[in-house]
């Protein structure tokens, strides 16, 4: 196998197994009373312990030398108290108020976000393909909302909202740590950001009622803090050693797919064909941000001739 096959392997199963991971918590939401709260902590303190007990093991007492400096440390806690945290909060209320599929989607709405962002902060029109990529992202949104019938809403305003909001801390996850990450490294800031999110969450384990504690109830919660999290993040983040982050964006499109899959085959949650041309469409948008430019002016010659 070679180094690029290896990469894109690494990329289709971590993205997949987030897919799995939204599948997972639909399935507790429509079958348990389970709190996003609850959920979020758990997840959080699970994953967190794991990933830092790896790092610790791997890098000794240099896993926590973000303590020793408190700039740094402050900007990790926004980090992960927006980036982390907020992402995975806001995308599983997201899953909660409509499917997997639809909160999976609405997150790939983050380079758009993105390219506005940019465009404001250095007060500069964006790239005719960033443009490009905005007005599809915007078609395929109104499209998967409304279903093709603008008269109305296809998903609830509440579920849109939190789709909006998971998309937003989407992008700040992808703004915020950069030079966290070079400086530590990806995997010791995100185990450290989970630990952070169990601790903000714990108040829930006291407030929120826990789930009906059945073997597979816990199996699944375990499942999406390991597999869905964990195994997640480690082999999609370690497919950038063998590809380029280019690549493994557009692979992270097996994420919605696999959710998609899932959702309908397994629960029977309602994704019909216009939310999945809409939902196209978003994930489009964010694969002609990986394509260069010049390339992407000679597929279109080829196009024209």
């Amino acid at each position: 196998m070679t180094n690029k096959q290896k990469g894109v392997l690494l990329a289709v199963v971590g993205a997949s197994l987030w897919g799995t991971s939204g599948t997972a918590a639909e399935f507790l939401f429509k079958t348990t009373e389970v709190d996003t709260f609850w959920l979020i902590g758990v997840r959080a303190w699970i994953a967190g312990i794991i990933l830092t007990s790896f790092i610790y093991w791997k890098n000794g007492p240099q896993a926590f030398a973000i303590l020793k400096n408190k700039r740094d440390l402050l900007i990790g806690i926004l980090y992960a108290t927006i980036g982390i945290t907020g992402s995975q909060f806001t995308y599983f209320m997201t899953v909660k108020n409509s499917n997997a599929p639809t909160g999976t989607i609405l997150v790939f709405l983050a380079p758009v976000l993105i390219i506005a962002f940019v465009a404001i902060k250095s007060r500069q029109i964006p790239r005719r393909i960033d443009l490009i990529s905005v007005l599809v992202a915007l078609i395929g949104t109104v499209v998967m909302v409304t279903g093709g019938n603008f008269t109305h809403l296809a998903i609830t305003p509440k579920a849109l909202g939190w789709g909006f909001l998971a998309a937003t801390t989407q992008a700040a996850s992808i703004l915020m740590p950069g030079k966290l990450f070079k400086k530590y490294g990806t995997l010791t800031i995100i185990s450290l950001s989970s630990l952070w999110g169990g601790i903000l969450f714990s108040p829930s384990f006291f407030i929120a009622p826990a789930i009906r504690p059945t073997i597979l109830n816990w199996a699944i919660i375990v499942y999406i803090a390991v597999v869905g999290t964990v195994f997640a993040y480690t082999l999609y983040l370690s497919s950038v050693l063998y590809i380029s982050a280019g690549l493994a964006s557009i692979l992270e499109a097996f994420e919605p797919l696999v959710a998609t899959i899932l959702s309908v085959g397994l629960l029977g949650s309602d994704f019909d064909q216009m939310k999945i041309l809409g939902g196209i469409l978003i994930i489009l948008a964010t694969a002609l941000q990986v394509i260069p430019v010049q390339r992407t002016k000679k597929l279109l010659h080829k196009v024209a001739d």
